[in-house]
């Protein structure tokens, strides 16, 4: 596969990697190699997103592997200039809103049943970075599904707004929104822990 080098210094460095569009590209005629990079680049990444939203290993396994299924029915229809990534997260999130219909649960209902306990906390109670760490969780799981999935898909995978409100078919005034209300939740969630 020939590929296109811009800046010099990558070449110098030997470092030029193709882009995911042209590994998408590349897969769709045929280099099956091209898929396997890709894989690799967006294993940890994806199952992270698709494990934090439904909070069981298998589950998540099984999502994890629709959503790789649906990359290579659609490889041959995928047309978009340097937005590999935000596709695959639209198919995540939209197998993870197909999940959740299926299912007909709230997401994270899950965890807060494994608990069982009253989560009522003394508020002179000092916390240590465990503690935090699952009031942190905690107060996730209280967040709708589609402010929790705006949250992680910022602060886990980077994604821009503009990303974002592609990812979940919204505008972007619509993903600021939720990045708002969900910050917001969780400040106010997090205060009440005094953390």
């Amino acid at each position: 596969m020939a590929l296109a080098v811009t800046d010099s210094s990558d070449v110098l460095a030997g470092t030029v990697e193709p882009a995911d569009d042209q590994l998408i590209a590349a897969y769709a005629r045929g280099d099956h190699g091209a898929f396997d990079e890709l894989y690799t680049r967006y294993r940890q990444p994806l199952y992270g997103y698709l494990f934090r939203h439904c909070g069981d290993a298998e589950q998540a396994g099984e999502l994890f592997q629709d959503v790789w299924l649906r990359v290579i029915a659609s490889s041959r229809r995928f047309e978009r200039q340097g937005r590999f990534r935000s596709w695959l997260f639209t198919l995540a999130h939209n197998r993870l809103v197909d999940h959740y219909r299926q299912t007909e649960r709230r997401p994270g209902t899950v965890a807060e049943q494994e608990t069982g306990d009253d989560d009522t906390v003394p508020a002179d109670r000092t916390y240590d970075s465990g503690q935090a760490a699952d009031a942190l969780q905690a107060a996730l799981t209280c967040l709708p599904l589609e402010q929790r999935q705006a949250f992680f898909l910022r602060e886990e995978q980077g994604f821009s707004i503009r990303d974002i409100a592609e990812i979940q078919g919204i505008d972007p005034e619509a993903a600021k929104s939720r990045l708002r209300y969900a910050y917001s939740k969780l400040r106010d969630a997090l205060q009440e822990h005094q953390l």
